[in-house]
Order: structure tokens, then C-alpha cells, then sequence
């Protein structure tokens, strides 16, 4: 059997990643090194996991490993040769469902960004379909050889349908040039100013996507998904980095619809993937704005790595090192334009995340301390009442009796 070809087929069809096991210790150990996120939450992604259960496998079965984070990886035997595929991923990330499993495995916010750029760089693909797929290629090279059971050690499987998609490509005509950079350029603007309002009338505009028939044949490009999608995304993530919002924000915006664009092939769910992206980045320049307009490019710096490492210890000489600019200056200069000490700041951006799992969520609060970046629970207590001026615990029965009360509707 020409392995090569097989596994290529695999890879290039399914846009996975695919690995034959020849040495177990060395290629398992570097599975786990390049994609096991965390040990903690994959556990089955570890070397010594992965080794144990192929010593352990069926030869006419297909594995799937799902694990808590829904990432996925499946292994089979084929012609003698451990095959293991992925990983890949069945569904769309879910910030909500991520922190919650953040939090249950007492794992710092901090992983947040991390894990969205881990999780959304791999392929959607349903279980389904991949063991279709894996199974026509195996009959492509073994006619007769008999279809392999399935066995999924954790997760669920999901079904997907396709719709098949085509449109034409025609010549540009350069009467309608200018009148294209013209809209363009608004759009950019739309986005490099957080215009929320505007932005998608902008867009539909530039994209042409409800107007007239002449100019689609001059402007063709954004009619195929596929085109427009990149040509979008890279205007619209350089218009958002010229507002100073943050290239990792960025990043992680566009690059979860990337996935979601290569999951489908419904030419009306990719053009509505691709207003989503364009409305997530302005809003995300929009709020950028708000919070970040009044402040110098140093405190932006700073307030920014803040942010980014809310839940682990943050050191006064890391952030003058961020803003280049002395300790002392700094503390000053913070001050000055926030109104509150770094301590105070961080305290309150902690508290504030604190309070809307409070409010939102039946986390135990020693669970919802550790997550936002204290460990010591009575501490966090502490600062808690000192920012909301009553305890966490006092803070939910309110919200809670409030919630109650707005629900209650009055017979008479």
C-alpha cells in the first residue's frame, strides 16, 4: 500500500492534519507536544494516553477522542499501520461553555485568548462525515475489505448537510474603478472609527451585494465567498489595527470565522459569516474607543496587557517595561488619567468580571476568585466589598432577589 498517498488523500480532502505511528514515544510525544492545549483538560492527548489506548485498539475500528474542550482526534489501524487523524474540532467556539470549563479545572482567565486561538485553528468537521470519508478511501485502495466499526470514547456527533455553490468570474470593466475604491475606502473608515451603525450599510455597498447587476460584472469579486472573505479580512484587520485595537484582539476575531467559513458551503451562510466578522471587529474598535479614547498610547499599553493578564500577578516593573516609561512616572501618569492607582484599576477589572459570574452563573465563589485571579479567597472577599461595598455572597442574594422580583407578574 503506498501510505504516502494514503495519508495525503486524508489530509488534503478533510484539510486535517494526519500522522502515521511508527515510533510510538517519539511521534506521540510530539503529538502532544504541538497540540495538547493543556494536560489538565486533555488528558487523552498525552503521549502516554494516546500509546495505551493504540496498544489497546481493535484493528477493524475507528476511535474518536473527544475531549472536554471538544477537541477531537480519531485512530485506526490500516494494512498494519497505526493511522492517527486531526485534530479537528465538530463545532463553532463557545466563550460562555470555554470559561465555565475554565473555571471547573481552576484554570486562570487568562487561557481564554489562548484557547480561542487554539481551538479555532482547526478544521470543523463531523464525525460523521470524516468516517465516510476515511472509509472510501480505504475501499479506494482495499476494494473488499470489510467497513470498520466506530467507536467514540467521549463527546457526541454531530450531522452535517452540504450544499453545493458556484458562481462566475467575469472581467472587470474600469469604469466603475474609482466609484469601487470610493466605497471601500468608506467602509475602512467605517470600521477604523467603530461606526456599529453604518459599517454594514458600507459594506453591502463596497460588496455590492443587493445592488444592481451591472456593477456585480465590473466588481465580481466579493460575490464568491471564498475571494471576498480574504480580501476582506485582511482590509478590514488592517483598518481596525490603524484604530489601536490590539492585533491579538484582531487576530482572534477574524481567525474564529475563518473556521466558520471553511465549515460550509451555503454561499448565503458565508456572506452572513462575513458581515458577523466585519460587525464583531468594529464593535470591538467601537468599545476600544470608548474605554481607551481619553488615554495616552502608554496607558493603552498598559491597560491593555492588563487585560490580557487579568488573573495572574502583575508586576508594576513589567508594565513600565510595556509602556517604556519609568515605575515611578507611570504610577503617576496612571493616575492622573484613570483617576485610580494600577492596584485599583486591576482590583476593580478583577471585581467587575467577578460580579458577572456572580450575577450570571452558580459557580461556587472560591471557584470564581481563583478564576479572576485570586487565590486566596478571603482576600478577594476583602477587595470585593471594598470595590461593591458588600461581601460576593451578598452581592448574588441581591442581584438574585432582584432578578426575582423583576419576573414576579401582579393578578388582580
Amino acid at each position: 500500500m503506498n501510505t504516502e498517498l494514503f495519508l495525503r488523500l486524508i489530509r488534503n480532502i478533510a484539510n486535517v492534519p494526519v500522522l502515521e505511528i511508527t515510533d510510538y514515544d517519539k511521534d506521540l510525544r510530539s503529538f502532544e507536544e504541538k497540540y495538547c492545549f493543556n494536560n489538565s483538560l486533555q488528558p487523552m492527548f498525552t503521549r502516554e494516553a494516546l500509546s495505551l489506548l493504540m496498544n489497546s485498539a481493535d484493528p477493524s475500528t475507528i476511535y474518536e477522542i473527544v475531549d472536554q474542550l471538544g477537541v477531537c482526534t480519531c485512530f485506526f489501524v490500516f494494512g498494519d499501520r497505526m493511522i492517527l487523524v486531526g485534530p479537528y474540532v465538530q463545532s463553532e467556539y463557545s466563550e460562555s461553555k470555554t470559561e465555565q470549563i475554565l473555571i471547573k479545572n481552576n484554570v486562570p482567565s487568562s487561557s481564554t485568548i489562548a484557547l480561542r486561538l487554539y481551538y479555532t485553528s482547526f478544521q470543523i468537521i463531523y464525525s460523521s462525515q470524516l468516517q465516510a470519508l476515511i472509509t472510501s478511501i480505504m475501499q479506494s485502495f482495499e476494494p473488499g475489505i470489510l467497513a470498520y466499526n466506530y467507536r467514540k470514547l467521549s463527546g457526541f456527533i454531530q450531522e452535517s448537510s452540504e450544499v453545493s455553490h458556484g458562481t462566475a468570474i467575469e472581467n472587470t470593466n474600469f469604469s466603475n474603478i474609482y466609484r469601487r475604491y470610493d466605497n471601500e475606502r468608506r467602509f475602512l473608515s467605517m470600521i477604523k472609527n467603530g461606526d456599529v451603525e453604518n459599517v454594514k450599510q458600507a459594506y453591502s455597498t463596497m460588496a455590492n451585494i443587493k445592488g444592481n447587476e451591472e456593477l456585480m460584472k465590473d466588481n465580481p469579486s466579493y460575490s464568491k465567498p471564498e475571494i471576498s472573505f480574504a480580501i476582506i479580512r485582511v482590509l478590514a484587520r488592517k483598518a481596525a489595527e490603524d484604530s489601536g485595537l490590539s492585533v491579538i484582539t484582531i487576530n482572534a476575531i477574524t481567525q474564529k470565522y475563518v473556521q466558520l467559513l471553511d465549515s460550509v458551503k451555503d454561499t448565503v451562510i458565508q456572506h452572513n459569516y462575513i458581515e458577523n466578522m466585519i460587525l464583531e471587529l468594529t464593535s470591538a474598535v467601537h468599545e476600544y474607543k470608548l474605554s481607551m479614547g481619553d488615554y495616552s498610547a502608554p496607558i493603552q499599553k498598559v491597560i491593555e496587557y492588563i487585560d490580557f493578564h487579568l488573573s495572574e500577578e502583575i508586576l508594576i516593573d513589567e508594565l513600565s517595561r510595556t509602556a517604556n516609561v519609568s515605575a515611578s512616572h507611570l504610577s503617576k501618569v496612571f493616575k492622573k488619567e484613570t483617576g485610580k492607582t494600577i492596584t485599583e484599576y486591576i482590583a476593580g477589572k478583577r471585581c467587575e468580571k467577578a460580579a458577572g459570574f456572580l450575577r450570571d452563573t452558580d459557580n461556587e465563589i472560591q471557584e470564581i476568585s481563583s478564576y479572576v485571579g485570586y487565590s486566596d479567597n478571603n482576600y478577594f472577599v476583602k477587595v470585593f466589598k471594598k470595590v461593591y461595598g458588600m461581601t460576593p455572597s451578598g452581592y448574588r442574594k441581591r442581584n438574585r432577589a432582584a432578578t426575582l422580583t423583576k419576573g414576579t407578574v401582579t393578578v388582580s
